[in-house]
């Protein structure tokens, strides 16, 4: 573990990170209080660990204390995969623990860091398999916590380990109803919007009916007596190892399929991944409270629509989903059928809110009538930091704009299809 008690230090008023380039000897200069400890600034303490469990014990504290954080940055998913991928890539856990006076965590910022063209860039857990990400915020100080405190916290971490950037994407503007202390520092809006449906009415089928027509719902029933007609149908949220492995051994091959069909990279096919979403989907079902929940239809012959996401208790969040290859039965649209199943279970948990990930598609816009703003920041603290910051952040942004005009971006995915043909 490396722990990092901080005293923090005087800088002025108008500073930001992208403007001043940090020494690695920062911490050399005379010490001085900053102002707003004299205005009785709360962070006395920070902490900063290498390995996933040090943490534990603050960020358990922090989760069992209600803390406003996403459903990806619960511990287990972190340290599951951090065990399974990142471990493995040369990656270290950077993980920032700011304390009070009583040595109680007021926030946790779950990071890792990498070497990457000699740059030491730190960033979020889990790559493209975390649509959302944050830290974990202490109710009582989310709200008034200020940029000069966290700035501060971010700066001294860098100072002392040789960070040049922090890469810190795809992060929800609103998390449980509070703003993201982390939007105080300078950002952008991520390449993608979230699509998001809020969860209304007392049960189930209050829910399916607030949110989608009855001209729809309709016709989906309709479909779903179609596949009803299977021997064997059945809607199903796994429970055992045995429904994990069969609902996953057919997501893989299902996802293989349809991600080659469009020329797209298959980001399942890592083994490392593939091994953590196991892990992840069996770790917790002896207390029915997986990591990953699976959710699926299927009948005798085979799966026919699979979804996988991370839940909080108060927003469940798409991972991942695929069905059938099949073409008679994926005719019944088994995919739309699954989700009208996972709404009324939504609203029968009492779950707030429910999303369907990051990226446009038209199956998400049938179901999900907001989208969410997320943002990145990209922060630089060494002159080669600061560079790559500015050319990281234009990169994202000049791919949101593609994103944004439709038929570019799909002449774009027609030419990625010819190229991986």
């Amino acid at each position: 573990m490396l722990a990092v008690n901080v005293r923090l230090t005087c800088w002025p008023d108008n500073w930001l990170p992208m403007n001043i380039a940090l020494r690695q000897d920062v911490l050399s200069l005379r010490d001085c209080t900053h102002p707003l400890s004299r205005a009785g600034t709360r962070i006395a303490q920070v902490d900063v660990y290498d390995r996933v469990n040090d943490a534990e014990a603050a960020w358990r504290q922090l989760e069992a204390g209600g803390a406003i954080m996403t459903p990806y940055q619960r511990y287990e998913w972190t340290e599951l995969w951090h065990r399974h991928v990142t471990s493995h890539q040369a990656i270290k856990p950077f993980i920032i623990v700011a304390r009070d006076e009583t040595g109680a965590p007021m926030f946790l910022l779950p990071l890792a860091t990498r070497r990457k063209r000699g740059l030491v860039i730190a960033g979020f857990f889990g790559g493209r398999h975390s649509n959302l990400n944050g830290g974990l915020w202490r109710r009582n100080i989310v709200h008034s916590i200020s940029v000069d405190e966290l700035r501060n916290v971010l700066t001294e971490a860098a100072a002392r380990h040789g960070v040049d950037l922090f890469k810190l994407v795809s992060q929800p503007i609103a998390m449980v109803g509070a703003t993201n202390p982390m939007s105080l520092f300078p950002q952008r809006p991520t390449p993608d919007d979230i699509y998001v449906l809020t969860i209304e009415g007392g049960n189930g089928k209050e829910a399916l009916k607030a949110t989608l027509k009855s001209s729809m719902i309709g016709r989906l029933r309709t479909k779903e007596r179609k596949l009803a007609a299977l021997p064997g149908y059945r809607y199903m949220r796994a429970t055992t190892p045995a429904e994990v492995d069969r609902v996953l051994d057919a997501f893989f091959v299902q996802k293989m399929k349809h991600l080659a069909a469009q020329g797209i990279c298959n980001v399942f096919e890592d083994d490392a991944v593939v091994t953590f979403l196991r892990s992840a989907c069996h770790a917790g079902l002896e207390t029915g409270n997986p990591v990953i929940e699976l959710f699926a239809l299927e009948c005798d012959a085979e799966v026919l629509a699979v979804f996988g996401g991370v839940c909080n208790g108060r927003r469940l969040s798409c991972m991942f989903n695929s069905y059938t290859d099949d073409a008679e039965n994926s005719r019944w649209s088994p995919g739309l059928v699954l989700l009208t199943h996972i709404v009324q279970h939504c609203g029968e948990r009492q779950i707030a809110r429910f999303d369907l990930g990051a990226g446009h598609a038209f199956y998400k816009t049938l179901f999900c009538k907001e989208t969410e703003g997320a943002f990145d920041t990209i922060l630089g603290f060494t002159p080669p930091g600061r560079l790559a910051a500015y050319a990281l952040t234009a990169a994202r942004e000049s791919k949101r704009r593609l994103k944004a005009t439709p038929a570019v971006w799909e002449t774009l995915k027609t030419v990625r299809r010819v190229i991986r043909g």
